[in-house]
């Protein structure tokens, strides 16, 4: 039959749905509300409707939405009542569509599974790269009082999935008559949370385990991780921009000395934005801090995990003694801008990327590291 369409909505106000002649694709078909033989109301398909213009029906204005009000109708006429489109001679029901009016929160078959996970108590060690976080990686690998891997880059996804959903029903707005009005955001971020929530649980045998990721998406994602994980602490390694770009070098010499910095800057700003959020959950450790008194920087962050007493006699042997974060021969020296040898343009745009961050950690540009001590 040439003649489709769906009742999708009717209560005691309004009837919508939509009516389509596929041997008439321009006709805006007549639509009547009856219960039985009784005639109430009538209208035209004629609505523009983006979700019918994507599935190829017709231009996609076939929609229709008639007002009923004066009917009076209750809940039960408003549920047996019909719609009947015409289209010339022919005079055709039309379907309705009994979907839930509710929208959908869940799309777990297992809403028992949990979308946070208290019991376990992971470290999260962020900050730019070369700025120690490997240092404090290996440090709590070697207490044996956490397992992980040296490397992380697996739950900055969770945030990246989550931001592609949100994206995604920006773009689409706010069409009622489309499945993806019946699906409340909501349920993507319980069907992501409960993924990683297990995965984690899949991954690691105990509760305290640790994560090593120097980005800037793993610190944007930090609060969500806290959502997972309440009882999550964050250690955040940072170090002078500096420092930080010669050390890149050394290690990363096929790479810009701006996308180094730019990085760095990236990193900084992105922790600036949610270490309040975090509050006693999470630390700052300085690389230099951890150079020149690796001892009391241990101490800070066995104290701050509530290491047993064993363990942290292991991270500070361990941090002490193997000095995890030396990296070059000239260990712990500091360095001025002139160090970094870039011509006034570079050193110009540098310094406009860098200069917020540095003030708001208290960094200078000369030999004094810090612009009114540590």
């Amino acid at each position: 039959m040439a003649v489709t369409g769906f009742l999708e909505h009717a209560d005691s106000k309004h009837v919508r749905g939509w009516a389509y002649d596929s041997s008439s694709p321009s006709s805006r078909l007549e639509v009547s509300v009856r219960i039985g033989e009784e005639f109430y109301a009538s209208g035209f398909a004629d609505i523009a409707r983006h979700d019918l213009l994507l599935a190829g029906i017709g231009d996609g204005m076939h929609g229709f939405a008639i007002d009923v009000s004066a009917a009076n109708f209750s809940a039960e006429e408003a549920e047996a009542l019909e719609v009947h489109a015409i289209s010339g001679p022919d005079v055709v029901r039309i379907a309705r569509v009994h979907a839930t009016a509710a929208p959908l929160t869940d799309l777990k078959s297992e809403p028992l599974m949990p979308t946070s996970d208290a019991s376990q108590q992971p470290v999260f060690i962020l900050g730019p790269a070369r700025s120690g976080t490997s240092a404090i990686t290996l440090a709590l690998l070697e207490s044996a009082s956490y397992v992980g891997t040296g490397e992380g880059h697996l739950l900055p996804l969770a945030q990246a999935l989550l931001s592609v959903v949100e994206q995604h029903y920006r773009r689409a707005g706010t069409e009622p008559n489309t499945a993806l009005a019946r699906v409340a955001s909501e349920a993507f971020r319980k069907l992501v949370a409960r993924a990683f929530v297990q995965l984690a649980a899949d991954l690691f045998p105990t509760p305290r385990w640790l994560d090593k990721t120097p980005t800037v998406e793993m610190v944007r994602a930090a609060l969500l991780l806290q959502q997972l994980w309440p009882n999550a602490r964050f250690i955040f390694m940072k170090r002078r921009v500096i420092e930080n770009v010669l050390s890149r070098r050394r290690k990363f010499p096929g790479d810009t000395t701006e996308s180094h910095y730019s990085d760095w800057a990236a990193v900084m700003t992105a922790w600036l934005a949610v270490r309040d959020q975090l509050g006693a959950a999470a630390i700052e450790i300085d690389h230099r801090e951890l150079v020149l008194e690796p001892q009391q920087s241990a101490a800070r962050i066995a104290a701050f995990l509530d290491m047993p007493q064993a363990a942290a006699a292991r991270l500070t042997r361990y941090v002490c003694q193997s000095r995890p974060e030396q990296t070059d021969d000239n260990f712990g020296a500091i360095y001025a801008l002139d160090d970094l040898q870039l011509d006034e343009q570079e050193a110009a745009r540098m310094i406009a990327v860098c200069d917020p961050v540095m003030a708001a950690f208290g960094y200078g540009y000369g030999e004094a590291y810090y612009l009114a001590g540590p």
